[in-house]
């Protein structure tokens, strides 16, 4: 054995380098991916706000589906005019028939002063 010393100063300052180099090649990366992130998840936050939306325009197509339409509602309109003819008839029937009940009561009435008084 020789008294040769191993001599590791070079791997370890190369070692050093590498890791040195490592470091700032990471914080570059990070500086650079970090606006990605962000964009990232600020599209994220946008699909999902337009599927919100995406659902609230459904409801309301659904909506507007089962409302009544123009047809409809003038169907209800002649149906409503038809109304107002039969009450109208009902109505001039009753004051007839309030007529005569008017005069059965006056009869009735009569009947009933002549029984009780003689």
């Amino acid at each position: 054995m020789t008294g040769e010393v191993l001599n590791i100063s070079p791997i370890i300052v190369w070692t050093v380098a590498l890791g040195q180099l490592l470091t700032f090649a990471l914080t570059i990366w990070n500086l650079m991916a970090s606006g990605s992130r962000a964009n990232s998840k600020r599209l994220d936050d946008h699909a999902k706000h337009l599927d919100d939306q995406g659902l609230r325009l459904q409801s309301l197509e659904q909506a507007h589906k089962s409302m009544p339409t123009k047809d409809d509602m003038h169907s209800i309109s002649l149906g409503l005019e038809g109304m107002k003819g039969e009450m109208k008839a009902m109505r001039a029937e009753m004051e007839g028939s309030r007529g005569i009940m008017s005069r059965v009561e006056a009869m009735v009435g009569r009947h009933d002063n002549f029984l009780l008084k003689g």
